[in-house]
């Protein structure tokens, strides 16, 4: 009987100047040597889920996951990998604003972020296939989840979060209709004597105050079809 690996892939998210970007290594060995691919491990015997996403990022491209982590997805078609039966457990990760520098770690050749609208297609393996998926959940759980608080610093502008959003799903968004939005769903709360971080004038500084329950949506298998980071 073949024996099945289990495996874990990254799809790790964070905003810059250029948007939301998404964070690819170059392979530095066969298969798929050169090409860019999600980073990625075999899980080791010993070690949970989670821990081995922590590790991943780290050895693989310098980087700790002090962002959040959620669990995506498992993908397992035979073939996925040409080596050897393996399940992948994906995961995605969303940092906080700020820099994030990586570099090329164990069993990679280069580390690098790149913007999700213009990702270096193909990626190895079925990445791209792990790629678009959690770009699309990740555009329709913000809608309902509080993930763009995982973005941003503990007060911000709502100007701040709604760059967040937009950047997440592609597209500008009304600045009135998105305040009373912001204001009906989550515990906003104002800042008292705040300034703004980048002019040190006065602000309108928001913290959110308390948890917010959201219904959890329904979760579609992936498409395979498609371009990761399209419209």
């Amino acid at each position: 009987m073949e024996r099945v690996t289990l495996s874990l892939d990254i799809v790790a998210f964070a905003l810059t100047r250029d948007g939301l970007v998404m964070l690819l290594i170059q392979r530095r060995d066969e298969p798929f040597a050169g090409q860019w691919a999600l980073p990625g491990a075999v899980v080791r015997p010993e070690e949970g889920l989670d821990a081995a996403a922590a590790r991943v990022l780290r050895e693989r491209t310098r980087l700790r996951a002090d962002g959040y982590l959620e669990q995506l997805y498992t993908f397992g078609d035979p073939g996925r990998d040409p080596r050897s039966r393996t399940v992948s457990v994906a995961y995605y990760v969303l940092l906080p604003q700020g820099d994030h520098p990586v570099a090329a770690g164990r069993g990679v050749a280069d580390a690098r972020w790149f913007p999700t609208t213009d990702l270096p297609l193909p990626l190895a393996f079925d990445h791209q296939r792990i790629a678009e998926y959690a770009l699309t959940r990740l555009r329709q759980k913000v809608e309902y989840a509080p993930l763009a608080f995982a973005m941003l610093p503990e007060t911000f502008t709502m100007a701040d979060l709604r760059a967040v959003h937009e950047a997440i799903l592609g597209e500008p968004l009304h600045p009135s209709n998105f305040v009373r939005t912001m204001l009906a769903r989550w515990d906003l709360a104002p800042v008292p004597g705040a300034r703004d971080r980048r002019t040190r004038r006065p602000a309108r500084l928001y913290r959110r105050i308390q948890p917010a329950t959201a219904p959890s949506a329904p979760q579609d298998p992936p498409s395979t079809g498609g371009r990761a980071g399209s419209s």
